[in-house]
């Protein structure tokens, strides 16, 4: 409830242009919610907040709202399948190093790294293994599981 001292622009650790607003430490030194507001352990603590200039939060809002979309879910979901397929590639078949010296040997390497990935593919299809679940991180995790009442 109390109004800024200032807004400052800066630049984030990103080196993104940001705008820093501060409030007065008059006023947060009395404030009882302070802890859950500032984490500074400075003599005079007081509230920073730090935002994007208008035109890239419009832009950032505009791109979360695009991520909502039926259209943008499908051409992602092919993307999922493309690093499924990288990982895949990755892990299984070493494909971050090759085996050979000289670009036709290394191109051959990768033609029989593509076709083992196939093979292993249409057997695992053939047997009706089920395909591996997308992994979540663990705050993911959290959020998606309900809160205990």
């Amino acid at each position: 409830g109390r109004l800024s001292q200032s807004w400052t622009p800066a630049f984030d650790h990103h080196g993104t242009a940001v705008i820093k607003v501060k409030f007065s430490s008059k006023d947060c030194r009395p404030c009882p919610c302070r802890a859950q507001c500032t984490k500074s352990m400075k003599r005079q603590p007081r509230r920073t907040v730090t935002v994007l200039p208008q035109p890239q939060y419009q832009a950032l809002q505009a791109a979360r709202a695009r991520q909502m979309t039926e259209a943008f879910r499908q051409a992602y979901a092919r993307r999922a399948g493309i690093e499924g397929t990288i990982s895949q590639g990755i892990r299984a078949f070493e494909l971050r190093r090759t085996r050979y010296m000289g670009l036709l040997k290394t191109h051959f390497q990768h033609l029989v790294t593509a076709a083992a990935i196939n093979v292993v593919r249409v057997s695992e299809w053939l047997a009706e293994v089920p395909l591996a679940r997308t992994r979540h991180s663990a705050f993911a995790q959290l959020w998606s599981t309900p809160a205990a009442a």
